[in-house]
């Protein structure tokens, strides 16, 4: 039996006990949530940043071309609303390495102090560099967040990094995935865009199948912050470990992740269910803030111990194929 058991490869890292220690973690250390709570506020009592006043001829000139299709005036309304209500500090919410927010998603242009001051910009130059700046922060204050949850993951460890190299190196992530993805959403607007016009129906299956991959690709991106707050790696070799852990332990980490959205969408439906003129909405706040700094706290520390189980098994597999040609 023993023979069997040397034979197979050691088993993946359950899911339930990375919860559980993420969940107690924030738990012991509440402070923590302060972070996401304080950006919420922000969004929900603050100013809004609009960009009607930019959009407004573009839309203007999209009436007057639909007019001849009655069936698309109810949306152009639609759009037209968005853009009155859409606040633009939602750019402060960045990926993969951003604070959690309820707020970033709300259009709500009242809160319980009263309608809420909008600042608006007309000149698109103006607009882009505010844009950038609020991205450049909303990069930092994701870094200091990360930084923050993965100390309390990393409590008692030695050789753990140092905030300066982890705020440069999570800065430097970001800008490389914004970059990137800068450079491939463009051709590949424009090439969407050919294809609207030759076939419809071909266009709505290529994008579904390029949203499959993006959905596929946006997992080990996520990741790929990690390694920088926990090992103290480069950026390069964080995400290198983040393709890594995906290719060995896909089936694993894809419950995590399944598990993890379900709880986090499925409690965003509760937190919202009070209108944004309530202060009701404060329970909301707190509730969304703890459940996904939480689920942050999961997810290092099964980042943790996938990857020490992917090292094992890069062992196992070789020590196998050494048995293998002896």
């Amino acid at each position: 039996m023993e023979m069997r058991n040397t034979q197979l490869p050691p088993p993946p890292p359950g899911i339930i006990p990375a919860f559980v220690s993420g969940f107690n973690a924030i738990a012991n250390r509440a402070v923590v949530i302060l972070i996401p709570i304080a950006f919420d506020l922000f969004l929900w009592l603050g100013p809004r940043f609009g960009i009607y006043n930019l959009v407004a001829p573009a839309l203007s000139d999209m009436e007057s071309v639909v007019e001849q299709n009655p069936a698309f005036l109810g949306n152009m309304g639609l759009f037209s609303e968005f853009f009155q209500n859409f606040n633009a500090f939602s750019a402060l919410r960045t990926f993969p390495m951003g604070v959690f927010s309820l707020m970033s998603v709300s259009v709500a242009t009242s809160s319980p102090l009263g309608e809420r001051q909008v600042f608006e910009v007309s000149g698109l130059f103006i607009f882009l560099l505010c844009i950038a700046l609020m991205t450049a922060v909303g990069w930092l204050l994701g870094g200091l967040y990360f930084y923050s949850v993965a100390r309390i993951a990393t409590t008692g460890e030695e050789n753990r990094p140092s905030a300066g190299r982890s705020l440069l190196q999570g800065t430097l992530l970001s800008g490389f995935w914004s970059m990137l993805w800068l450079v491939l959403s463009l051709p590949t607007f424009i090439f969407m865009g050919v294809l609207l016009l030759i076939s419809p129906a071909v266009m709505t299956i290529v994008y579904l199948l390029i949203m499959l991959v993006v959905l596929w690709l946006s997992v080990p991106v996520f990741f790929s912050a990690h390694g920088v707050f926990l090992n103290a790696d480069h950026l390069f070799r964080s995400i290198m470990k983040s393709f890594r852990m995906m290719r060995y332990a896909l089936p694993s980490l894809g419950w995590f992740v399944i598990v993890a959205i379900v709880l986090s969408q499925g409690l965003n439906f509760l937190w919202r269910i009070a209108p944004a003129d309530s202060w009701m909405t404060l329970f909301g706040i707190f509730g969304h803030a703890f459940i996904s700094t939480a689920l942050l706290a999961a997810s290092f520390f099964y980042y943790r111990d996938l990857n020490d189980w992917v090292e094992a098994i890069l062992i196992w597999m070789k020590a196998r194929a050494g048995s293998v040609q002896a």
